[in-house]
């Protein structure tokens, strides 16, 4: 027997209506929302529910925005209202208590754990439209989508394509691009926009892969790497992760063996900081045979006002 089911269903599977009521009024079966019950007498999970909702509702009904991302394994967060979407041509007056739904004109579906729900490409595409200009929640969880490869930056930008007037479009831009450029994080991304490129630095190769004695790939990449200096730059986004650590440090030791220097940098430094990581860089790829200097990105810049810069500026 299902575990959630409607009246319709349970009608369709030969059971009556006093069969239904019988089992409602022992506690056996749990009416989730008008018409659909769970099968059981124990707690009513996440999945459940958001089963019963796009029963409820009806045909067409699919899960949307961050239920299905969810349910695409983009996030571990289970949102305490359920929201579902329908073609713009569904007329319902229906509601439910703890679910919104949206009419669309566009709805592309796709199934997973037995739902119907939005493709991943429409559910990223509409969950970065909630937050437009949250630039750096765009750019994680694109990234994070594209680094899963659930999704590919072709598929997002051929979605994008159908939202001309998405609130969040520049910004969606600049994080395909990044996620084009083989980023593996909102971190890196920022490491390029407002490190790297914001500075004049020299441009590194990006996730490139760690060779071992012998020549051969390791099956392991640098976050970026200035070849021809030597020099890595890794962006430490979970040090309190003791496998993380471990890992970090065996690139690191792979690097030296390969004569080359490894710098660190955290999300704060990134975020909080990143004209002073500029100047670091910099002064590590000077060290290393870069004739060139670093640019300031402004007065207040910590290149502008470096001692180490000053001859340059």
């Amino acid at each position: 027997m299902r575990k959630v089911t409607s009246r319709r269903q349970a009608l369709a599977d030969g059971m009556t209506i006093a069969q239904i009521r019988h089992r409602l009024d022992k506690h056996s079966w749990q009416q989730v929302f008008r018409a659909t019950y769970v099968t059981h007498t124990g707690q009513v999970t996440w999945l459940e529910r958001v089963e019963a909702a796009v029963l409820a509702r009806g045909a067409g009904a699919v899960v949307s925005l961050r239920c299905a991302l969810h349910l695409w394994d983009l996030t571990s967060d289970q949102p305490a209202i359920i929201t579902l979407a329908e073609h713009f041509d569904t007329h319902r007056t229906s509601t439910f208590t703890g679910v919104k739904t949206r009419r669309r004109r566009r709805l592309t579906v796709a199934r997973r754990h037995g739902l119907p729900l939005t493709t991943l490409p429409q559910t990223i595409i509409d969950v970065i439209a909630l937050r437009p200009n949250d630039i750096d929640g765009a750019m994680a969880l694109i990234t994070r989508a594209v680094s899963s490869r659930k999704v590919t930056v072709a598929e997002l930008r051929a979605e994008l394509v159908h939202h001309p007037r998405h609130p969040a479009r520049d910004v969606l831009t600049e994080a395909l691009m990044a996620a084009e450029d083989g980023l593996g994080s909102a971190a890196e991304a920022r490491y390029v926009r407002d490190v790297e490129t914001a500075h004049g630095l020299p441009r590194m190769c990006r996730q490139d892969p760690i060779g071992g004695a012998d020549g051969r790939a390791l099956g392991r990449t640098m976050d970026f790497r200035d070849r021809a200096r030597a020099l890595g730059v890794e962006i430490d986004g979970a040090l309190w992760h003791r496998e993380k650590q471990l890992a970090d440090r065996r690139r690191d030791r792979e690097a030296v063996g390969e004569g080359g220097v490894v710098l660190r940098a955290g999300w704060v430094e990134v975020v909080s900081d990143p004209c002073r990581l500029a100047a670091d860089v910099a002064a590590a790829q000077q060290a290393r045979g870069w004739t060139g200097s670093p640019r300031p990105c402004g007065h207040t810049c910590a290149i502008a006002l470096d001692s180490r810069w000053a001859r340059s500026g």
